[in-house]
């Protein structure tokens, strides 16, 4: 997140990056009835997406099958993807042409950050500009508030957009408490609005330090600015307010050589960069284990297309990009 101060006239804003794996894998199909087949993590949410969908447009009965997911609650963006995969199958089986913007406003997400709902349109590395703000009624928003919270309001648009060179990306997960919910939802209201030096601060990290380094593919200045941003404006906030686990696994990876240590949204997952982090990899599942907390850790990379959906006789698919190697894809 990068504004939350707002006095400029704008609110939130933010940077991500969208990733390979994990990813949703969701099947679709037209049915007597409508359900909702997977793991228990994600049935009741995929439900009530499905119910969302159904009130708001024409979509008859579907049945949805989720052959793979992203883990929930870990600060990986897995609500924003589900709801989009949904609705991105429900719009290919009833002929409805909906944009991902759309799509994400028909089922309430992208309310606050804007880069999940790019990440699924193109992915890449993502830059998006917030929402108006003022408390007159007239703006977006009018009040701070976690996407979570932010329904009936478009996903803010994207002002950058960068393919992500191919670096590796560790992520390691400890098994540890997720802030989410009311806690969230009270941690904006009382914290913000956050200095507006913070916010200029943060602004010239990422517009003179993080962006020309991305684009010239500098590694080493691109790991040191992600790893100011840990320290500043809201994400210092979001640092602060995790298990101590966390930050002894931000603090392993530093020490042990990876470049642009961070905390992803509210975690308890953290990410790295580096050339080649299989080494690390096993040691970071070592400490994890060692911790007491357990969790996983996993290797991967950008993922620079986006989501795809592939057509069959009896359904459609909607999958990560390798998924075009396997069957003839259309791609958006």
């Amino acid at each position: 997140m990068i504004d939350l101060n707002g006095s400029l006239g704008r609110v939130d804003g933010g940077i991500g990056l969208s990733l390979a794996n994990p990813g949703f894998r969701i099947s679709a199909q037209c049915s007597h009835k409508s359900e909702v087949v997977g793991p228990e993590e994600t049935v009741q949410r995929a439900g009530e997406v499905l119910e969302l969908l159904q009130k708001k447009t024409d979509a008859g009965n579907v049945r949805i099958e989720i052959e793979e997911s992203i883990p929930a609650h870990i600060g990986l963006g897995s609500g924003t993807q589900l709801s989009l995969g949904i609705a991105q199958a429900i719009c290919k089986l009833h002929d409805m042409d909906l944009s991902p913007r759309e799509m994400a406003f028909l089922v309430e997400r992208g309310g606050t950050s804007g880069i999940g709902v790019a990440a699924f349109s193109h992915g890449g590395f993502i830059v998006d500009g917030g929402h108006t703000f003022s408390d007159d009624g007239e703006a977006e928003k009018t009040s701070f508030l976690p996407s979570s919270a932010s329904r009936g309001v478009k996903p803010a648009p994207v002002i950058a957009r960068y393919d992500f060179p191919d670096w590796d990306v560790l992520i390691a997960a400890p098994d540890c408490r997720h802030i989410s919910g009311a806690e969230e939802v009270n941690l904006f209201q009382t914290l913000c609005p956050l200095s507006l030096s913070d916010i200029q601060a943060l602004s010239h990290i990422i517009l003179m330090k993080l962006l020309p380094a991305l684009v010239q593919r500098d590694l080493e200045h691109f790991g040191k600015a992600i790893d100011q941003i840990q320290n500043m404006a809201w994400k210092k906030v979001e640092v602060q307010e995790q298990d101590p686990v966390v930050r002894q696994v931000m603090a392993f990876l530093r020490d042990n050589g990876a470049y642009g240590v961070g905390l992803s949204s509210w975690g308890p997952a953290v990410f790295c960069f580096g050339e080649d982090l299989s080494d690390l990899e096993a040691k970071a599942r070592e400490f994890l284990v060692n911790t007491g907390t357990a969790g996983f850790c996993f290797l991967t990379r950008a993922n620079n297309t986006g989501a795809m959906v592939i057509e069959e006789q009896n359904g459609v698919h909607g999958s990560r990009p390798e998924a075009a190697n396997l069957q003839r894809a259309i791609h958006r």
